[in-house]
């Protein structure tokens, strides 16, 4: 792989860091607006979709990772699948980006994302949302984390690459 295909994988998943600060920061308001008054289930509804718009981020951030890498991703649960493979190191092709251990909470915004999107006919389980919720602060708190260590990586592959 060539140095600038890594330079720019490493300035796109930067780029979609300083997206996450923004979303950070959204979700942090929710959470402050529920603590100030009597929620309903709109007001829920706005803390969740801040948490699938956070997860989002992070789906999208491994699609670069693996198309960056050319690592085929399969068409038949793809999403599951994709958030599993980020915990694989690649021998000779990439280093894995996620720890084993946070692969569980990192895939259980996935798939409250997969509920979120589909309770068009039914009403938000606010146990569930609270659940995740819960979780949030480690997510991304692993997710962080997860981009600093692929980002010493990258910088050492870029490095070995132009030598």
């Amino acid at each position: 792989m060539k140095s600038e295909r890594l330079r720019t994988l490493k300035a796109e998943l930067d780029a979609d860091m300083k997206i996450l600060e923004a979303l950070e920061g959204k979700y942090n308001k929710a959470k402050a607006k529920l603590k100030r008054i009597e929620p309903d289930e709109l007001d829920f509804a706005g803390l969740a979709y801040t948490i699938v718009n956070t997860y989002s981020l992070m789906e999208n951030y491994f699609l670069c990772v693996a198309k960056g890498f050319e690592n085929a991703i399969e068409r038949d649960r793809w999403h599951k699948d994709l958030v599993k493979r980020m915990s694989l190191e690649i021998e000779g092709v990439r280093p894995a980006l996620l720890e084993t251990r946070d692969v569980p909470l990192i895939d259980e915004l996935r798939a409250f994302r997969h509920v979120f999107r589909n309770i068009y006919q039914g009403e938000l389980d606010t146990g569930k949302l609270n659940l995740v919720d819960s979780r949030m602060p480690d997510a991304l708190r692993a997710f962080k984390s997860a981009h600093r260590r692929f980002g010493v990586a990258l910088d050492r592959l870029i490095r070995e690459v132009e030598k």
